[in-house]
């Protein structure tokens, strides 16, 4: 009886040493809660206090053995602090920085106290049984071939596995990582993609002559070969037209395959007999116009001249909005000036007229963080796609200070801080060297009288 009673108390006492586990934060729960429900395997990094692991993380887009594995990485470096005990207790991992390589609800496959390269990564996800999104959505879908939705999915998987890779053959740009601790920020978002649609329409402006560099048969198999068979074979069935056109759209990379090129080809025209069916329908026009940039493109206005619009609609709504921006584009090549004109004035003295009427009102969505507004900044994409075709379009027809004015008041209303330059350039091309000077000029102090 005496021994079991000092049994007892040796217990509690250890108990009663024994540290309680930390408490873990909102953040820290959240991971754990997706570590237990994940599905397929993936990369977690906490960084130190210093960010020190960031670039050799970044540089895991740019390695072929980790591009290869295709497996989702969840960078924390500014909040890492918060994970740090989940870690410890559910992986006894080391003082940051620390990464851990789990597989399907959260088990743990390895770990490290030093940065991970793409070849011990892949050695460890195979000998670990690690099964990546695309893996998973291939066995789904071989077992349930009429599951158009798996389908669908494995397509997305497939093309942005695709893309990945081609960028790499080819040298291109990787994007840094986003740390899954960084707060959303509209603004920061919007002035991003901005500055990467100026940069994407300087780029094609430099290459519009150039032909597309293509990947060799053997790449170009090991590359785009799997998605070019289900693309194909989603087409020759008919299934497609059930499906969203996200997945079946290729990406802008696949203009450098040849085995895409001759998918899309194919597919083409059932795309249009579709669109005969349903002329305004925004999935098949979207899949159109993806499907013809594969191979360099497809003049638009023989297909909108053989499709019926209906007797109710008015002209300013044809073509219809969806493929409005690929018209004008496609007119630009031709220089049909006057079609350019005809299609983007109508619309624009309309809603001049309306604001005559109503006053001019002004809509802005009010985004707060901590409680302050966030100031959305302009972006130039009404410029870009309407006013930037439309005031070339009336220069080359003899319209000047028809353009002038269009600039101005554009620029009045909404002061894009790109617009000025962005107009020079276009005054310039068009052989306007006075409209080049007074446009540049615009929001400076020689512009304080316009």
């Amino acid at each position: 009886m005496r021994l079991m009673l000092c049994a007892v108390v040796v217990c509690g006492l250890v108990l009663a040493q024994a540290p309680a586990p930390a408490v873990l934060s909102p953040r820290a729960q959240l991971l754990e809660q997706g570590l237990r429900e994940a599905k397929t395997g993936g990369l977690l990094v906490v960084d130190g206090p210093k960010g020190e692991w960031k670039a050799g993380i970044d540089a895991l887009n740019k390695d072929p053995d980790w591009v290869d594995l295709d497996l989702h990485v969840a960078y924390y470096n500014t909040k890492a602090s918060e994970l740090e005990s989940l870690l410890q207790q559910k992986y006894l991992t080391g003082p940051r920085p620390q990464w851990v390589l789990f597989g399907e609800g959260g088990r743990l496959v390895a770990s490290g106290g030093a940065v991970p390269t793409g070849a011990s990564l892949a050695k460890a996800a195979q000998e670990g049984g690690i099964q990546s999104t695309v893996q998973l959505l291939r066995d789904f879908a071989r077992r349930n071939p009429d599951h158009l939705q798996a389908r669908q999915g494995l397509l997305s998987e497939l093309n942005q596995k695709a893309v990945r890779k081609t960028i790499l053959r080819l040298g291109g740009k990787t994007e840094p990582l986003r740390p899954a601790d960084e707060r959303w920020d509209f603004a920061k978002y919007q002035k991003e993609r901005d500055a990467k649609e100026e940069a994407k329409e300087r780029e094609q402006q430099q290459k519009e002559d150039k032909p597309q560099v293509q990947l060799k048969p053997e790449e170009d198999q090991a590359i785009w070969g799997e998605l070019a068979d289900l693309v194909g074979r989603c087409f020759r069935s008919g299934d497609w037209i059930e499906m969203n056109s996200w997945g079946l759209s290729p990406a802008e990379e696949a203009m450098h395959s040849p085995l895409m090129q001759e998918v899309c080809r194919a597919a083409v025209p059932e795309v249009e007999r579709a669109l005969g069916r349903n002329p305004e329908s925004w999935e098949h026009w979207r899949l159109w116009l993806d499907l013809t940039r594969t191979y360099g493109g497809k003049p638009i206005r023989p297909l909108l001249d053989s499709l019926l619009p209906l007797p109710t609609r008015s002209a300013r709504d044809w073509p219809p909005h969806a493929v409005k921006e690929a018209y004008v584009k496609d007119a630009r090549k031709r220089k049909d000036w006057t079609g350019i004109r005809d299609l983007l004035l109508p619309g624009i003295e309309a809603g001049r007229l309306w604001e005559s009427i109503q006053g001019k009102t002004t809509y802005q969505t009010q985004i707060k963080t901590d409680g302050k507004v966030q100031e959305i900044p302009e972006t130039g994409d009404a410029w870009r796609a309407t006013f930037e075709p439309l005031a070339e379009a009336l220069i080359w027809l003899g319209e000047g200070s028809k353009a002038d004015e269009l600039v101005r008041s554009y620029y009045a209303d909404h002061p894009w801080s790109g617009l000025p330059q962005r107009a020079q350039a276009l005054a310039l091309r068009c052989g306007q060297p006075g409209l080049a000077a007074q446009w540049g000029a615009l929001g400076g102090t020689s512009a304080a009288g316009k």
